[in-house]
């Protein structure tokens, strides 16, 4: 991630407003899996189609360079406990996590007034919409769902090595090698995820369930509402929106840490389809893995 970004997310996090009344600290360390469930393999392939929305010979994307969270708008203690957290499941899903003092480029912001939260870092931050469209940017302002996410985008060769760009703008791949149906030249990945979320949204929810959900939205392009059209299996993604009264993890799932296991350790220079495909092997594995069918 460039320095330039990196700078502007940080600074949006100091001048983004905090809420008066921030969410409970846990008391206790919660275990990054809770739940499990009989496996069946068409419920896997619902569930990683749903969690990986890109065009079959397209490509899934996810961070290629070691990950910084930083939340604000709860107060200093619920936030840090929130990194703590966001860390920990990213440690455990075997994401590269950045040194102490590092420069965030994962913000998760929780304010009153979503819509124009994210319209204002529009038009002052406009380096955390990088690699969007205007109509996708359009879209999140006018979004009326309770929380949001979106992630910048660039795009590297093979080697995992930014490609540069022309005086035209467009990217150069010196890459000379050849790509092939099932092999790409170069990939996206996320230069910065942004999660931004609507304070009356977390009523009755713990830090740790928060800090899970924004590490399932940020970590991986998710949409929680495409999942639950989609699958039944069970996922923190269900946490913001499920109706009142209603049960939800009360943290990540094993589902949910397969999945982000599978994203990270799957070949990423892979066509979508094909990524897939070693990804349900590799959630299947995780799933079944000491347990009986």
């Amino acid at each position: 991630m460039s320095k330039p970004l990196t700078t502007l997310l940080l600074t949006g996090a100091l001048a983004s407003p905090a809420v008066a009344q921030p969410a409970p600290v846990d008391d206790q360390s919660s275990p990054i899996v809770v739940q499990g469930v009989r496996i069946q393999d068409k419920e896997i392939d619902r569930f990683v189609d749903a969690l990986t929305d890109a065009p079959t010979f397209g490509q899934i994307s996810r961070f290629d360079w070691a990950v910084c969270p930083a939340a604000v708008g709860l107060g200093d203690v619920s936030s840090a406990a929130i990194v703590r957290r966001m860390t920990e499941v990213a440690r455990a899903a075997a994401i590269p996590v950045a040194k102490a003092g590092c420069k965030p480029n994962v913000l998760v912001i929780v304010t009153r007034g979503k819509s124009k939260m994210i319209e204002r870092l529009s038009v002052k931050y406009p380096a955390y919409f990088e690699g969007m469209y205007p109509p996708e940017i359009r879209r999140l302002i006018r979004d009326k769902s309770p929380a949001s996410a979106w992630q910048a985008r660039g795009r590297t060769d093979a080697d995992g090595q930014p490609l540069q760009r022309d005086i035209d703008g467009r990217l150069i791949n010196e890459r000379t090698d050849t790509a092939s149906r099932l092999s790409t030249a170069s990939r996206p990945h996320f230069l910065a995820a942004v999660v931004v979320t609507e304070l009356d949204a977390l009523a009755g929810l713990s830090v740790t369930q928060f800090a899970d959900y924004a590490a399932m939205r940020a970590f991986a392009r998710t949409d929680p509402r495409r999942v639950a059209a989609a699958s039944s299996a069970p996922t923190i993604l269900s946490a913001i929106e499920a109706p009142m009264n209603s049960p939800v993890p009360l943290t990540l799932t094993s589902w949910d840490m397969a999945f982000l296991k599978s994203l990270y350790s799957s070949d990423p220079n892979r066509t979508a389809a094909g990524q897939r495909g070693e990804m349900k092997q590799i959630v299947e594995r995780d799933l079944t893995d000491g347990k009986d069918e």
